[in-house]
């Protein structure tokens, strides 16, 4: 019996089809709450990362932090130890990543028109119509998100699935029928080559996860009995780390031959940043001199500090409750929301975020405000950057020791 794959636009009664599935063919129902369970426990992550990495928005301290890139990469590890299982049904965003050398896994997709998904989700939300197409709307964005991230097109695409059903069209049951049909079909049994493909892609998902939980993102497979690992693109110095991730690999891989290749960046370069690096991944800077920020920005990260810049007080309150940084340099002066009243809704919606003012001289009063408020440290412009670096350092160790 093969591996049977289910992605589904929201409310297309999705459910009911996969415990359809798993009762008629007796099949083992997994969903993405339970991989990314597993994921969480085997790699140490906690499971709200996983939810954001795979369902949420785009954050903007990831470019620096690369927590999207690590959840996804242990919860393609754990997906790929599930499917080394016989008589198994899995509901969830994964199928995506499964390579197609696996060809025992039969991947389904279910659809249907707005008016139907509607009609379902009115059956699970008392909301009027309006609500019910926005939350449809948000958890298509979901999907949207995730297939243009994974697989660079939108979800609907046919290509993507061996079977796309229109759920508004036929009944659960005619579904479910219409899927054993298939899955019957001998091109979708299990062969020695398709379960070795499994096994292959089980162990070099581990050791991506593995990779990525040090700080490298690469991606591996075997060819010819050797393990080969990409890096997508090319390290600064190189030469200083090759030893370091030969003895990751040679740790992970064991006695398998293995060697190492650039990506096809061949041009970009990026920094490496070990995952438990002492110094902040997520350092947002408020500031309304645009010239003076962005600056402060590039000196920050030069000294492997991740940084996000914003140039008043509402956006850097919104960015803040979406992706809560590690440090916070505040000025004084700024649009719309003052300084002082910006720190006043930091200290109170998310108290454990350091704050440093940042701001022009003649202002010891204010400074004395924001000293009783909770501010970190009260600094003044031009600040010397090593002043400031050791102070970002020391707030944000204090953070980590307090949490």
């Amino acid at each position: 019996m093969p591996i049977i794959t289910v992605f589904s636009a929201p409310y297309c009664n999705e459910e009911k089809v996969v415990n359809n599935l798993s009762e008629n063919m007796g099949l083992e129902l997994t969903t993405d709450k339970q991989i990314i369970s597993m994921a969480s426990s085997t790699y140490g992550v906690p499971e709200d990362k996983f939810y954001r990495a795979l369902f949420g928005k785009n954050l903007v301290f990831n470019a620096f932090t690369k927590d999207k890139e690590r959840c996804i990469a242990c919860y393609k590890a754990a997906l790929a130890s599930t499917l080394l299982k016989q008589d198994l049904v899995f509901e969830g965003f994964g199928g995506f990543l499964i390579p197609k050398s696996l060809t025992h896994v039969l991947k389904v997709c279910l659809t249907a028109e707005m008016e139907y998904r509607i009609e379902i989700a009115a059956q699970q939300h008392s909301l009027f119509s309006e609500g019910l197409k926005k939350l449809i709307a948000q958890e298509d964005s979901s999907r949207y998100r995730w297939t243009e991230y994974v697989v660079h097109q939108g979800p609907w695409e046919s290509s993507l699935y061996d079977i796309l059903i229109s759920m508004d069209k036929i009944s659960v049951e005619e579904t479910v029928d219409l899927i054993r049909t298939f899955a019957k079909k001998a091109i979708t049994l299990p062969t020695r080559d398709s379960i070795q493909a499994a096994e292959n892609f089980a162990f070099t998902a581990d050791i991506e996860a593995e990779l990525a939980l040090k700080g490298w993102f690469v991606r591996a497979k075997i060819r010819d009995d050797k393990l080969m690992v990409h890096l997508d693109k090319n390290i600064i110095r190189p030469e200083r780390l090759e030893g370091e991730l030969a003895n990751i690999i040679a740790d992970v891989a064991e006695d398998m031959d293995f060697e190492i290749q650039s990506g096809p960046d061949v041009f970009k370069t990026d920094v490496y940043r070990p995952f438990d690096s002492e110094t902040p991944a997520k350092v947002l800077l408020v500031d309304d001199e645009k010239r003076f920020a962005r600056t402060l920005s590039e000196r920050l990260r030069r000294r492997e500090m991740g940084t996000a810049v914003v140039y008043d007080g509402n956006e850097a309150l919104e960015l803040i409750d979406e992706d809560e940084p590690e440090v916070v340099i505040l000025d004084l002066k700024l649009p719309e929301i003052d300084g002082v009243e910006m720190l006043k809704h930091i200290k109170k919606s998310h108290p454990d975020v350091p704050v440093v003012i940042l701001s022009g001289g003649g202002q010891e009063k204010e400074f004395n405000a924001c000293a009783q408020l909770g501010a970190f440290a009260c600094l003044k412009k031009p600040v010397d950057i090593k002043i400031l670096t050791d102070t970002i350092s020391q707030a944000h160790k204090l953070r980590k020791t307090e949490n």
